[in-house]
């Protein structure tokens, strides 16, 4: 978390200074959008993640912006039991990491030439495993096959007394929204907002071992597979709500 702070500090400097360092004649209103005879930069903040991007014009309707969102360093702790050298089963701190960073390709429609209202399209990418996890303390005694119990199912720990597991989504995530403001203001500054969803697919949940990752069904876990598989089945897309501060430069 202190990490997130950190970057949404920092860009928001590079964002202001970019923004004072513009030339006075930035401010005159702009009548007509070319193709790519202007440019903004923008800082966005919401589920998304913190982002940096650039937007150009295409025509007076149409806007594309690039750029990328830093969405990581999320911990979350938590004791889970394992089974080693026959011994009844003991807890050890797991830690998981969410990892939600993309690139991001989009493209905003404006329908209407006098109203900043648009459609937006486009995807981002990004890594496809979402959630890692592993336990923090080596397990130092076991035997080949012993590991964290999740349900029924053994991950099994690796030669340095590690267990980890991750869930993956795909990598390419196509999105549609809509949106209110322009990605390129008319004027010196802008704000603009997004209500989307970006569709990752089916997760699923892997245990990582040398060289391959081993995917875990839902059979796999047994009687507890409802726990786990019943809501992480249908988190297919994820939510982007964000705010986005804009400045044009060009």
């Amino acid at each position: 978390m202190k990490r997130t702070k950190k970057l949404f500090v920092t860009g928001f400097a590079a964002l202001a200074m970019a923004l004072f360092a513009m030339p006075a004649q930035a401010q005159d209103k702009v009548e007509e959008f070319g193709i790519f005879d202007h440019l903004s930069v923008g800082l966005t903040l919401g589920t998304t993640g913190i982002g940096l991007d650039l937007a150009a014009p295409v025509t007076e309707y149409l806007q594309v912006r690039a750029g990328y969102d830093f969405f990581s360093g999320i911990k979350h702790k938590e004791d889970i039991e394992y089974r080693a050298k026959g011994q009844p089963t003991k807890k050890t701190e797991v830690e998981g990491k969410l990892d939600l960073g993309t690139a991001k390709l989009l493209l905003d429609v404006y329908p209407f030439r006098t109203v900043p209202f648009r459609f937006t399209t486009g995807f981002y990418l990004g890594t496809d495993e979402v959630v890692k996890a592993e336990n923090t303390i080596p397990v130092t005694a076991f035997d080949k096959g012993e590991g964290l119990l999740i349900g029924d199912y053994i991950v099994e720990f690796d030669d340095d007394g590690i267990a980890k597991a991750t869930i993956k989504v795909n990598k390419f995530r196509p999105y549609v929204g809509i949106g209110f403001g322009r990605s390129v203001p008319r004027k010196r500054f802008g704000v603009s907002g997004d209500l989307g969803v970006m569709f990752w697919g089916k997760p699923k949940l892997y245990e990582k071992q040398t060289g391959k990752d081993l995917e875990v069904t839902k059979d796999d876990l047994g009687s507890d597979s409802d726990k786990y598989f019943d809501i992480m089945s249908k988190i297919v897309v994820w939510p982007a709500l964000t705010i986005r501060l804009t400045g044009r430069i060009l």
